[in-house]
C-alpha cells in the first residue's frame, strides 16, 4: 500500500512561484511541499488507525513510512514497510481492512490444508480465550499448536513438529492439541486439566466460509482527503520558505 504525492500546484500558484523563485528554486519548493504532505498524512493515518483500528500493536503503528521527495523526484510516499525480519509486514495483514471484502488464507491455514487436517474451502477461526489484549493469537502459540499436529513448517533444516524425543516429549504439545469434530464443532482443541479433572475447549474453530471484512482503515481515502484540504496551503508555505532562503 503506497500513497504517492506529486508536487503539482495549481497553474496560478505554479506560474507565480516560476516568476519569484526561478526555474533553480522551484523544484526546491515543489519537493518541499510533497514531503511535508506526505509527513502530514502520515499524521493524519496514524490518527484514524488509533481511532478505528481495535487496539493496534505498536509495531504496526511503527511500520508506516514516509520517502521524501527530491529536486531530481518530485514525488513523496507514503507506506507500509512490506518486509519484516519476522512475521508478517503490516502492509500484508492490513488488506482486508483497508479494501474490505474476503481474505485469502493466512499461512497458518495454509499449513492445516496441506496437512490435510482442514478442506480447502475452510477457514480457521480464534475462539476468544486465544486472543491477547490486541485482538491477536500470539505466534508462539501458533507454532506450538502447528507443531502439535505435526502441521509446522521446515526451517533452515529445524523440524519444529512434535516429535517422540524427550524434549519434544516435555513440550507436551502432541498431546496437548488435536483436530477433530465435537459435538459438531470441527476445529483444533486443546486438552486441560481442571479443578474438576480434563477438559477441552477449542482453540480455533473451522468455518465453510470466508470471513467477511468491512472497511475500518480508508487508507487511500484518507490521503486524497488530506491531499485536497491541504496541499494548496503547504505548497504556499513551502513556497515562502524558498523564498526566504533563496535571498538570504
Amino acid at each position: 500500500m503506497v500513497v504517492k504525492i506529486d508536487a503539482r500546484p495549481e497553474l496560478k500558484e505554479l506560474s507565480r512561484a516560476f516568476s519569484e523563485l526561478g526555474s533553480k528554486q522551484l523544484p526546491f519548493a515543489m519537493a518541499l511541499a510533497a514531503t511535508r504532505m506526505a509527513q502530514r498524512i502520515k499524521k493524519g493515518e496514524l490518527s484514524v488507525m488509533r481511532r478505528r483500528l481495535d487496539n493496534p500493536i505498536q509495531q504496526t503503528l511503527n511500520s508506516l513510512y514516509v520517502k521524501a521527495a527530491t529536486k531530481q523526484n518530485l514525488q513523496a510516499h507514503v507506506w507500509f514497510k512490506d518486509q519484516w525480519s519476522s512475521g508478517i509486514p503490516a502492509d500484508r495483514y492490513l488488506q482486508p481492512v483497508v479494501q474490505g471484502g474476503t481474505r485469502r488464507h493466512k499461512r497458518f491455514e495454509r499449513a492445516l490444508i496441506a496437512r490435510g487436517i482442514m478442506r480447502s474451502s475452510q477457514y480457521a477461526t480464534p475462539t476468544p480465550a486465544l486472543l491477547d489484549s490486541h485482538g491477536n493469537v500470539k505466534g508462539s502459540m501458533i507454532m506450538k499448536i502447528l507443531s502439535g499436529l505435526g502441521a509446522a513448517e521446515t526451517v533452515s533444516g529445524y523440524q519444529a513438529n512434535a516429535s517422540s524425543s524427550r524434549r519434544s516429549r516435555k513440550k507436551g504439545n502432541a498431546h496437548r492439541f488435536f483436530a477433530a469434530e465435537i459435538e459438531g464443532t470441527m476445529g483444533v482443541w486443546e486438552r486441560r486439566s481442571t479443578t474438576w479433572g480434563d477438559a477441552v475447549r477449542p482453540v480455533f474453530v473451522f468455518v465453510d466460509r470466508s470471513p467477511r471484512y468491512r472497511v475500518r482503515f480508508p487508507f487511500f481515502q484518507v490521503a486524497e482527503n488530506m491531499v485536497k484540504a491541504n496541499y494548496a496551503d503547504e505548497f504556499r508555505s513551502a513556497l515562502d520558505y524558498a523564498l526566504a532562503t533563496a535571498n538570504r
